[in-house]
């Protein structure tokens, strides 16, 4: 029998409603409203405890706490700093304002390893729940595998996919757990580089993902996918073996080389597979060489056609884009993170149009 994780949900106001919702989760939840004194907080503390859910604001209630989450956070972040222990620590506040500012830069934080608003947990309880077990078991791998990478990504290191400059930050960040896991979240399995998402996967292949036999293709890419922590919540493939797998089965001739119906007759060809539709270009786009993805639309995206956001980039990680119809009407979110060159061409196409009717 699977035994439930045990949940310690911190909130000094409306635990009893919060506490159900988890429960009918699945989860074991013991309820805590802090008190004044850290040390209470500790006693709290179960040996099997597997995470906390902690809310923004906890001095409201009768307890008289004086100190809010990222206080309790930082004391047991910093009580494990060096001992390979702890668990996930989610903050999850109806403080949308405090939640957006560490959603922004959470790894700069070194305090929790998600956050979202209550409003999104009752959205989407369900995915809450997967995206909290995914964490669960991430610490619980890296703790049994003695974090060594590459069995933690699940990999051979015989392989030789993993950038150089990965394994000495892996070697900087030691045997911080924390650190460690969130690290392989939020540098290596969520941004494009390494690994690639279902809608980069698309893209690359040329393929529009309503297409009766994308099912059908992506079995044929099983021995490509990512097998290790979080794959239980982020679908991903190793774009190394997804290049030797077209090369191999599909043409010599590169992905990036061929447009998107170049590669969908390839496929068809070689495989089989007749129900396929080639991903077409947005309004504004030329190219249909598709090698990446609009961040805000998710549509396929030629990186030429696209607005280069300017972050900061690991070596492994590829830069991301928004398409010019994104950043039409989307330019306000990401003005800060677009180069002027960029701004100033997105204000000629709104004149352009606009002189036009």
């Amino acid at each position: 029998m699977i035994m439930a994780y045990k949940i310690l949900y911190i909130d000094d106001l409306e635990t009893d409603s919060r506490q159900q919702d988890l429960q009918n989760l699945g989860y074991e939840v013991k309820l805590y409203n802090p008190t004044s004194n850290l040390n209470d907080f500790f006693k709290e503390i179960d040996v099997d405890t597997n995470a906390s859910v902690l809310d923004y604001r906890l001095t409201q209630g009768v307890n008289n706490a004086c100190f809010d989450a990222p206080t309790l956070a930082q004391t047991l972040r910093t009580k494990h700093k060096e001992d390979s222990q702890g668990f996930p620590l989610v903050l999850m506040s109806n403080e949308s304002i405090k939640v957006a500012e560490y959603d922004k830069d959470l790894t700069s934080q070194d305090l929790f390893d998600f956050v979202l608003t209550k409003e999104e947990f009752s959205k989407d309880m369900v995915s809450f729940s997967r995206k909290l077990n995914s964490f669960i078991n991430a610490y619980k791998t890296v703790k049994d595998n003695n974090f060594d990478l590459e069995k933690i990504l699940g990999i051979s290191r015989e392989s030789n996919k993993l950038h150089s400059r990965l394994i000495s930050k892996k070697e900087e960040i030691g045997r911080n757990l924390f650190k460690f896991s969130c690290f392989i979240y939020y540098d290596i399995v969520r941004p494009i580089g390494l690994l690639i998402g279902e809608d980069v996967l698309s893209a690359r292949l040329g393929v529009d993902k309503t297409s009766s036999d994308w099912g059908n293709l992506k079995e044929q890419l099983n021995s490509c996918a990512y097998k290790g922590i979080f794959s239980d919540y982020h679908t991903r493939w190793w774009m190394s073996d997804i290049n030797k797998w077209w090369h191999d089965s599909i043409s010599e001739i590169s992905l990036r080389r061929l447009n998107a119906d170049e590669r969908v007759e390839l496929l068809k060809e070689k495989l089989g597979l007749k129900d396929l539709s080639a991903s077409i270009t947005t309004q504004h786009s030329v190219s249909s060489n598709f090698w990446t993805i609009c961040k805000h639309s998710k549509v396929a995206l030629d990186p030429f056609d696209g607005v280069e956001l300017l972050l900061d980039y690991e070596p492994w990680q590829e830069k991301e884009y928004i398409s010019i119809d994104s950043a039409l009407i989307k330019m306000d979110d990401y003005k800060l993170i677009v180069s002027e060159v960029d701004k100033k061409a997105i204000r000629e196409i709104v004149k352009k149009e606009r002189d036009n009717g």
